[in-house]
């Protein structure tokens, strides 16, 4: 593979040519665009760009969701030499504005009407903003301000172009080192850093990823992270690209389960809220059901625990429980394998910790679960499990070029070509998370098990240390709580409180269904999160999910919140973490008064 990005794609063009590289949806079903016609796609817009002066190192922004003119714009850009700087869709306005100012962008996509209509107040405010393309028919202009024109106007300007000087625009020669793209850290606290990749960082995390997942020409993935998130970015776009495989783009996150259906991938990349949520959907509906479902589901479920209980243990399998096994996968198992359209070989797991139940039911349903491990800063993959080689609670094994070493404080130090070359404009804050040996600090604390694997124990910032000095982590404790049907979000807080206590958000329409069929009457949502009963279901919810932990990390008192924390109200990252200390100033009179009602 070539060792920078562009011309390792025009690799793979020439050797499949007429394969689909990506699948979008038209008017119900999935139309394909090939890698040749993606190469063409991409000339016409390099050229349409370099005509409106964008060269070498400027940036262009992708402020979108998901779609093939996202991918299209990326390599146009990349095939310039210029720095491509990807914007979260869900972002709020004040941010985007920041992210614009702060990376100089002269050039940028942009998807819809609404995400255009968050810039037009603002457009004056961008005094590098030269060009605005958007990704969809529009009449708007800017007096003052940049060039608005759609995607379609700037092809068809790229194309003309190209008929008299088909070898315009020149490609730019990159350097492995040279940048590629700033991608801005979501940040759980503080404004956003934008992290410098370069193609070797980049490149080199896809190397890995096509050698440890054993990606080829025959995969085929359904893309609905957000491509501005770099664990989809590389993982789902980059090394499917690269490895001549395909791209199906959902049409939205409401379509993902019909999506899949239709088009079968053998590949999912998902952060575990998506499993979170599928198994739950999956739970009820059975649960919620007729009795013969629901008897064989919790058959199932437990005879397949022991059966790979006894596996992992090496111990002698009884003939029965093989045979039940065989019955039940033939009933039961199967059936929900082909919910996923029957051909997925691997789900790859990563961006948060999978509760460790979740992933083990997961596996045990027959289909293979790997957890990886990354940031942002590193390109974006730092481990994850080999195929076959899985370890529940573990995220698997460094990539291959990449070292991990544990740290002071329990700290996990990466150093590697994956290693982001610092934070744009921002030197001190790099030469604190980078040290002078090159190890980058990840302000996560772990440890390796006897084989190798990495295990994540805790974040650094978010541990917390009580009235008495016990540190706790609070992340597995969430995790177990959300495990319950009752329980959509859960945030635990306690430093420097002599006990923990919790702000739950209920899973709205299960507690509903539960009221009506307990008799609960209720007019308002926020009367039934007051009634007793309710109070009492979360008291016994909460103390069963915790029973494995120490007394110390119980939660004593808890507060039931009527709305989520979502990305749109600030609470949580575009890439779905909490934001702690938002939540805790948010929520303070709240958090307050749980510790006074004891």
């Amino acid at each position: 593979m070539n060792q920078t990005l562009y011309p390792a794609f025009l690799e793979v063009v020439q050797r499949v040519k007429e394969k689909p590289a990506l699948l979008y949806k038209v008017n119900g079903h999935f139309q394909p665009i090939t890698f040749k016609e993606l190469q063409r796609l991409i000339e016409e817009t390099a050229a349409g760009l370099a005509d409106y002066g964008i060269k070498p190192k400027m940036r262009v922004g992708i402020y979108s969701y998901n779609c093939p003119e996202w991918v299209i714009a990326d390599l146009a850009a990349i095939k310039l030499g210029a720095v491509v700087v990807p914007i979260y869709h869900t972002l709020p306005s004040s941010a985007v504005e920041y992210i614009l100012n702060d990376a100089g962008v002269s050039c940028l996509f942009v998807e819809n009407q609404d995400l255009l209509n968050n810039l037009l107040p603002r457009l004056n405010s961008f005094p590098g903003l030269k060009l605005l393309v958007t990704f969809f028919e529009q009449t708007v202009s800017c007096n003052n301000g940049p060039k608005i024109i759609t995607v379609k106007q700037l092809r068809a300007q790229g194309a003309e172009i190209l008929k008299t000087n088909p070898e315009l625009p020149k490609f730019h020669p990159a350097q492995p080192d040279d940048l590629l793209t700033i991608c801005y850290t979501s940040g759980t606290t503080g404004e956003p850093k934008g992290a410098m990749l370069s193609h070797r960082n980049i490149l080199s995390n896809v190397k890995a990823a096509i050698e440890r997942f054993n990606v080829s020409e025959k995969d085929l993935l359904v893309s609905f992270l957000p491509l501005c998130h770099m664990f989809e970015r590389t993982c789902g776009y980059y090394t499917m690209l690269l490895a001549g495989a395909t791209i199906a783009y959902a049409e939205s996150l409401q379509t993902i389960r019909e999506d899949v259906a239709a088009v079968k991938p053998t590949l999912l990349i998902v952060v575990p809220r998506v499993l979170e949520k599928v198994y739950n959907a999956v739970q009820e509906k059975v649960l919620t059901g007729p009795a013969l479902p629901r008897i064989l589901m919790k058959a199932t479920i437990k005879t397949l625990n022991r059966y790979y209980r006894l596996k992992s243990h090496g111990r002698k399998i009884p003939a029965g429980l093989k045979i039940k096994r065989a019955l039940l996968d033939i009933l039961v198992t199967r059936k929900l394998r082909k919910l996923g359209g029957g051909r997925i070989r691997l789900i790859v797991s990563g961006g948060a910790p999978l509760e460790r139940k979740l992933a083990r039911t997961i596996r045990n349903l027959g289909f293979n679960l790997v957890e990886g491990y990354g940031l942002t800063e590193t390109s974006p993959v730092v481990c994850a499990a080999v195929p076959g080689q899985e370890r529940v609670g573990t995220v698997g094994k460094p990539f291959p070029g990449v070292e991990v070493k544990i740290g002071e404080n329990e700290e996990i130090l990466v150093r590697g070509p994956n290693v982001m070359l610092g934070y744009y404009q921002k030197p001190e804050a790099t030469a604190q998370i980078i040290d002078a040996e090159g190890w980058f600090h990840t302000g996560d604390q772990g440890r390796f098990d006897s084989e190798g694997n990495l295990i994540i124990t805790g974040r650094l910032k978010e541990i917390i240390v009580n009235s008495y000095g016990k540190n706790i982590a609070p992340v597995p404790i969430e995790q177990a709580l959300i495990c319950s049907k009752f329980i959509d979000q859960a945030v635990v807080i306690g430093d420097r409180r002599p006990y923990l206590v919790a702000l739950i958000v209920p899973a709205r329409l299960t507690l509903e269904d539960y009221a009506r069929t307990n008799g609960i009457k209720f007019k308002a949502y926020q009367e039934l999160l007051n009634h007793p009963q309710i109070i009492a279901l979360f008291r016994s919810e909460i103390d069963r999910c915790l029973v494995p932990f120490a007394p110390y990390e119980q939660i004593r008192n808890f507060r039931l919140i009527p709305e989520p924390f979502t990305v749109e109200n600030g609470y949580l990252t575009p890439t779905l973490k909490i934001r702690r200390p938002e939540i805790n100033r948010a929520f303070t009179n709240i958090i307050d008064s749980l510790y006074q009602e004891e």
